[in-house]
Parts: structure tokens; C-alpha cells; sequence
């Protein structure tokens, strides 16, 4: 394969964390860690004004995330189509793209929490204990993500929510709880993982009206702060709203019901990483805690909806695409079989580009005319043998019916440890490919 590659990385390095986003109008409402800045969805959105000389456009993010893609076209007045196959990832990006709240109803709300608070229910052993057996402190463990004041903190919280009368209002204070889970949690997040805090059995001592005023406090400063801002832009007029095109669920089934036909003109996405990271275990505390997964079969039937760039359930033995570059990759892993620190490895490796192959398919379909897609994207590494992810998804476009224009190196990502063998770093690259049809 021979693809231009062009480097990027002075334009996109610094616009491609989400941390820019942490302290921006409503991208801050959660410290989502793996997404990217909003200058980077901007700078794609103009480069593809000037190119096709358009005003409006029709976007899709087959992986919403927290929402960030959606949102911010949302706020240019454009049409944004996206899915998420996480209940809880969900509900944030649409808390997040709703438009229609009050500061009336809000400040209700928040009135009607404080005085739940001073007499809140009591609770059986068994709702506080749930079917996670780390997850709150009691007699037998030695390690636990909540302790126990800090659990009844918390369900005094779900119990409040779960009053109002207003579904919106629900899913929007609780992504608020979520916000603070970890700061109040015996955990961080840690990567791939979460972490246990230092010294977290001495330092970390929350009592139960404590959850409730750092809730209470994050409520006031972040959230009612920004909705008072976007009151006084409602004032000038009507939002719009791209939380009606977000749908819950596999993009890679999803894509093929949800979208018309030759509608998409453009794809701005970052897909999860060929890098054995379960996104679900990432998310884990916000999952169990707030009563998205309520068991470990619920969780393994998520896990099977996500894409395959994980080896937490046995793919079973999958096909190797036809690409060169991926079958010589996973020939040279292979021989390093008996080393395997999990057997599900190569099925992984083979499911993840089955998958991007089954998401270009739809995108097949659904491009308009001058579609393009943007995709961010990261090479991975296994035994010092590189897996050049971006140029097979480029391979897989082109197969799909597709031009590849360039592959933009935005930076080098450090290897493991293991890794000693790619000394200068795996590419992270965003990939601009266009409709093979377009008439220039």
C-alpha cells in the first residue's frame, strides 16, 4: 500500500484532546478523557465549506461518545446524525444536545432534591450491597470502589431524581451525579482502567451529607451556570437540536436503519483504538453505581455490542480480511502465539476490521455526492510487530468505493513498555477520504 501521508501534527496536536474542552459551555458538563476539542471539529467543518462552497451540511458520528461531534454542530445550525452503544455515554450526549430546559423548571428540580435531602429514605441491605461484589464497602473484601456513607449519598441522589415528573430532567442531574462519582469514589481513571487512589482507605472520608453538597455545589456552579447562558441565547431565538438524530445502540447495525439513502455529506468520528481497550471497563464505576448494568450478564451483553477492539468476550474464530497488510501483520503475531497474555488476541485484531469494514459498507450507502469522512484513527503494536491501522482502513475504504486523499499524521503515541522495538512512537492519524462518484 502507498498512501500520502502529510504531516499534521503542528495543526491538530494541540486540537485534539478533549481536556480543551473542560472548561467550555456544556463540553464540560463530564470530564470525558478520550474524545477531542472542539477546534478540531471546527477546522474540518470550514475546510469542508471551502471546498464544496456550501452553507449547509448533513453530518454523521457512527461513535457519539459524550457527544462532542453532534453538539458542536449542533451550535453551527447543522444536522448531525449519531449513535452510542452505551447506555450511559448515551444519555450524556443527549443531556448535553437538549435544548428545551427552563431555568424555572431547573431551579424547581434543585429545590425539590434539597428537600428530599434533609429526609431521605432508608434502604434495604440488599439496594445498597447491589450484585457487584466490590462495589460498596462491606465485611469480607479488602478493596471497594464506594464506601458505605458515600453509597448512601449517592442513592439519596438516584432516589431524588427519580421523583421528577420530567424524563429530561432525570437523565440531565444525572449525568451531574456522574460528574462527581469519581471525586467522591476510592478511584481514578487510570487509562485503560480505573486506579485506586493513594492511601484511599485514610484520605478518602466522605460522610453521607457530603455527597449531597459537593452534588449540590457542582449542580450550582457548572450546570445551573451554563444554563442561565443558554437561556440568554434562547432569548435571541429558537435553538436547534441534533438530540432527536441520536439513537441508542450498534452503529454498525444502526446505520443501516437510522440514515436515508445518499443523505451524509460528511463524517467527522474517532472509533475506539485497536489497542485491547474495553471502553465498558473504562466506564465501569458510572455504569454499576447509577444503575445502567445491573448485573455481570448485562455487562457482557454490552460488551458484544461494542466494536471488536477488545478481547473481554471470545469473538470465536473470525475471518482475516483480504488486505495484505493485515495478514501479514497477524501471520507475524501468530508466531508469537504461546506468549499470548489472552488467546482471544488475533480474533480481536480480525473482528476490529471486520467491523470498520461493515461500518464503510453503510457508509457506502449513505454518502451524498460530495461526502467525505474524517476519521481519526491509531496504529497499534503486539510483540514489536506494528499493525498500520490507518493505511488498512484506508485499504478497506477504497474497497468500500472510496478515494483516499491523504493520511494527516497528528502526533506519535508512546509505546508500552513491551514495545521496544518502535522506538519513534505509533502514527495517530486522521484519514480524509472522499466519495469515489464526487464531480469536482
Amino acid at each position: 500500500m502507498s498512501y500520502k501521508i502529510v504531516d499534521y501534527s503542528k495543526e491538530y496536536e494541540s486540537i485534539m484532546q478533549f481536556g480543551k474542552n473542560k472548561n467550555v459551555y456544556i463540553h464540560r458538563w463530564y470530564p470525558f478523557v478520550e474524545g477531542y476539542s472542539k477546534e478540531f471539529i471546527l477546522k474540518i467543518i470550514d475546510e469542508y465549506k471551502k471546498t464544496y462552497k456550501c452553507e449547509s451540511i448533513v453530518c454523521l458520528e457512527p461513535f457519539a461518545g459524550s457527544g462532542t461531534t453532534p453538539l458542536e454542530l449542533q451550535n453551527m445550525g447543522h444536522l448531525c446524525y449519531s449513535f452510542e452503544v452505551s447506555p450511559f455515554m448515551y444519555d450524556l450526549a443527549r443531556c448535553k444536545m437538549e435544548t428545551s430546559y427552563t431555568m424555572k423548571s431547573f431551579d424547581k428540580y434543585v429545590a425539590q432534591l434539597e428537600d428530599y435531602f434533609f429526609n431521605p429514605e432508608s434502604y434495604s441491605e440488599e439496594k445498597i450491597q447491589t450484585k457487584f461484589k466490590t462495589l460498596v464497602e462491606h465485611e469480607g473484601i479488602d478493596k471497594w470502589l464506594l464506601d458505605r456513607e458515600v453509597r448512601l449519598g449517592i442513592l439519596d441522589i438516584l432516589e431524588g431524581i427519580k421523583k421528577f415528573y420530567s424524563k429530561k430532567y432525570q437523565r440531565l442531574f444525572k449525568v451531574a451525579l456522574a460528574s462527581i462519582l469519581l471525586d467522591v469514589s476510592n478511584v481514578y481513571r487510570n487509562g485503560k482502567c480505573v486506579s485506586y487512589k493513594k492511601n484511599w482507605k485514610t484520605d478518602v472520608n466522605y460522610s453521607r451529607k457530603d455527597v449531597h453538597n459537593i452534588y449540590l455545589k457542582r449542580i450550582d456552579n457548572i450546570f445551573r451556570a451554563d444554563l442561565l447562558q443558554m437561556q440568554k441565547i434562547k432569548n435571541k431565538g429558537k435553538l436547534f437540536s441534533n438530540g432527536i438524530y441520536c439513537y441508542c445502540g450498534d452503529c454498525r447495525k444502526l446505520i443501516f436503519e437510522k440514515i436515508p439513502d445518499k443523505s451524509v455529506d460528511l463524517v467527522i468520528t474517532s472509533p475506539p483504538y485497536l489497542n485491547s481497550r474495553d471502553y465498558t471497563d473504562t466506564y465501569m464505576v458510572e455504569l454499576k453505581t447509577l444503575g445502567y448494568m445491573e448485573d455481570l450478564c448485562e455487562i457482557k451483553g454490552l460488551r458484544e455490542k461494542t466494536l471488536r477492539s477488545h478481547v473481554q468476550v471470545k469473538w470465536g474464530e473470525l475471518e482475516t480480511l483480504k488486505i495484505d497488510e493485515l495478514q501479514q501483520a497477524i501471520a507475524s503475531i501468530e508466531k508469537f502465539k504461546e506468549k499470548f497474555w489472552n488467546p482471544e488476541l488475533l480474533d480481536m485484531i480480525r473482528g476490529y476490521f471486520l467491523d470498520i469494514n461493515t461500518l464503510f459498507k453503510g457508509l457506502s450507502k449513505k454518502m451524498s455526492l460530495n461526502g467525505m469522512v474524517f476519521i481519526n484513527i491509531a496504529n497499534s503494536a503486539y510483540y514489536n510487530v506494528e499493525i498500520k491501522v490507518d493505511e488498512i482502513v484506508c485499504k478497506i475504504a477504497e474497497n468500500n468505493g472510496f478515494n483516499i486523499v491523504e493520511i494527516r499524521e497528528a502526533r506519535r503515541v508512546r509505546t508500552s513498555s513491551q514495545q521496544k522495538g518502535i522506538s519513534e512512537g505509533l502514527r495517530e492519524s486522521v484519514i480524509v477520504i472522499k466519495n469515489n462518484n464526487i464531480e469536482n
